[in-house]
C-alpha cells in the first residue's frame, strides 16, 4: 500500500514538473533584430540580405510604396501605420520613410498555443493512464482482498470454521489474512477439543450412573427384604436414601440423553380421562384433588409424561408439603393442566429461572436435588409438542399445555 501511494505521488510530481518546465520553455519568439538591421543597411547599399526572414514594405510619408517584398494595398500613410500597428508588425524609421516588417505575430502565437495544447493533452493522457493503473492496483490489492476478508469473517461468525481464506501475503491485508486464518484453525481445534471434552464428560456420567446403579440395586433389595421381615426404621431410612440416589442418577442420565438427542419420544393418542388417571396414579401421597377433565383426546408419550407428572408432584411435596389441586380445561385447541400447591411459591425474581438447567432457588438449599427435574420436564413436554410454564398463584403453579387431537 505504501509503495503504491509513493509511486502515485512521485508520478504526479514528475509530470507536474515536466509540464511546468515545458510550459516555461514556450516563450514568445523574439524579433530578429539582426535581420532588420541588415535590411536597413541593404536599403542604403541596394542589396538585400541573402536569407529572407520577414517580408517588408518601404513607403514614404504619403503612403506610397517605394519597395516591397509582397503585394500591398494602396493606403494612406495613417491607414498603413494603423493597420501595421494593429497586426503587431514592426515599424522602423528609414530616413524620411517608414519600413514595415511583417512578423506574423498572430500565426506565431497560434503555433505556440497548438504546441502547448498538444503537450498538455499528451501529459494528461499519461496522467489518466497512471491514475487508472493506480486505481486498478488499489482495487486488486485492497478492495478485492477486503471483500474476501469480509466473506471469511461472515462465515466464521456463522460457525463455519472450515471456510478457507486465501490471500497473497504481500498485499495490503496479507498479514491480517494470515493471522485470521491462524485464528480460524485455532478456533476449530478449540471447538473440536471442547466437543471431545463434552462427549467424554457425558460418557463418564453415564458410566458413573451405571456403576452406581449396580450396587444401589443390591442395597435397595436388601433394605426392602429387611424392612419386610423386621419393619425396622433403619431399613426404611436406607431404602429412602437409596431411592433418592436412584432419582438423582436418573435425572443426570435423562439430562445427558436429552442433550444428545437420544431421549426417544413415542406419541400415542390418549383421552383426557386417561391423563387424569395417570396424574392420580403419580400422587403417591394421595393428597391431590383432580377436577373432572373435559372430554377430548391428546397426544403424548405415556412413559415420558408419567415421568413429568411424577417429578412435578414429587417437587410439590418436597418443597411445599401441602395438598395439590389439579385443574384441567380447554383453551386454543389445547388441553391445559394446572398443578397447584398451597405453599409460598417461588420469589418473583427467581421465577424465570426455575426451569433452567442446574438452577436451584435459595429456599431449596437444604433439600436434596441438582436442579434438573423441571428442566428435564420442560424439555420432554416440548418434545411432545406441548408447552410448560411456571407461575405464582396462591401457591406454585406448573401449567402444561398439550395439543388436542381427534
Amino acid at each position: 500500500m505504501k509503495k503504491i501511494i509513493i509511486c502515485t505521488v512521485a508520478m504526479f510530481v514528475i509530470l507536474t514538473t515536466v509540464c511546468i518546465c515545458v510550459g516555461a520553455s514556450f516563450e514568445y519568439q523574439r524579433v530578429d533584430n539582426v535581420y532588420i538591421n541588415e535590411v536597413l543597411q541593404g536599403l542604403d547599399s541596394g542589396q538585400e540580405p541573402k536569407q529572407k526572414v520577414y517580408d517588408y514594405t518601404l513607403f514614404d510619408k504619403d503612403g506610397k510604396v517605394l519597395y516591397s517584398t509582397v503585394d500591398t494595398q494602396d493606403l494612406s500613410y495613417d491607414a498603413r501605420i494603423s493597420k501595421s500597428t494593429g497586426n503587431g508588425d514592426i515599424i522602423m524609421d528609414y530616413k524620411d520613410c517608414k519600413v514595415v516588417f511583417y512578423i506574423n505575430a498572430q500565426k506565431r502565437f497560434e503555433n505556440m498555443r497548438n504546441s502547448i495544447l498538444i503537450f498538455l493533452g499528451i501529459s494528461f493522457a499519461i496522467m489518466a493512464v497512471t491514475v487508472a493503473l493506480c486505481i486498478y492496483l488499489l482495487f486488486r490489492r485492497t478492495v478485492k482482498p477486503f471483500e474476501k476478508l469480509k466473506a471469511f469473517s461472515g462465515e466464521v461468525a456463522k460457525g463455519n470454521l472450515d471456510f478457507p481464506l486465501t490471500l497473497d501475503r504481500y498485499n495490503t491485508f496479507g498479514a491480517f489474512g494470515e493471522a485470521f486464518d491462524i485464528m480460524r484453525n485455532n478456533l476449530k481445534e478449540s471447538r473440536l477439543a471442547e466437543q471431545k471434552s463434552v462427549v467424554d464428560k457425558r460418557r463418564l456420567m453415564q458410566e458413573i450412573g451405571h456403576e452406581i446403579k449396580t450396587p444401589l440395586s443390591s442395597i435397595r433389595a436388601i433394605a426392602e427384604c429387611g424392612y419386610a421381615v423386621d419393619s425396622n426404621e433403619d431399613f426404611a431410612v436406607i431404602l429412602d436414601k437409596a431411592n433418592t440416589i436412584d432419582n438423582l442418577v436418573n435425572d443426570f442420565y435423562h439430562a445427558t440423553l436429552e442433550e444428545e438427542g437420544r431421549l426417544n419420544i413415542y406419541l400415542t393418542r390418549h383421552s383426557s380421562k386417561e391423563f387424569a388417571q395417570m396424574i392420580a396414579a403419580c400422587d403417591y401421597n394421595g393428597r391431590a384433588h383432580i377436577d373432572t377433565p373435559p372430554d377430548c383426546h391428546v397426544l403424548y408419550d405415556k412413559i415420558r409424561m408419567g415421568q413429568v407428572i411424577d417429578n412435578i408432584i414429587a417437587n410439590s411435596y418436597k418443597y411445599a408439603d401441602t395438598d395439590i389441586t389439579v385443574g384441567m380445561s380447554e383453551r386454543d385447541g389445547k388441553l391445559i393442566t394446572c398443578i397447584r400447591d398451597s405453599g409460598n411459591g417461588v420469589p418473583p425474581e427467581q421465577l424465570s429461572y426455575v426451569m433452567d438447567r442446574f438452577y436451584r432457588g435459595e429456599k431449596t438449599a437444604e433439600k436434596l436435588g441438582q436442579g434438573l427435574g423441571l428442566h428435564i420436564c420442560r424439555k420432554l413436554v416440548e418434545r411432545m409438542g406441548g408447552e410448560m410454564t411456571c407461575r405464582n398463584d396462591n401457591g406454585f403453579v406448573v401449567e402444561i399445555a398439550l395439543p388436542k387431537c381427534n
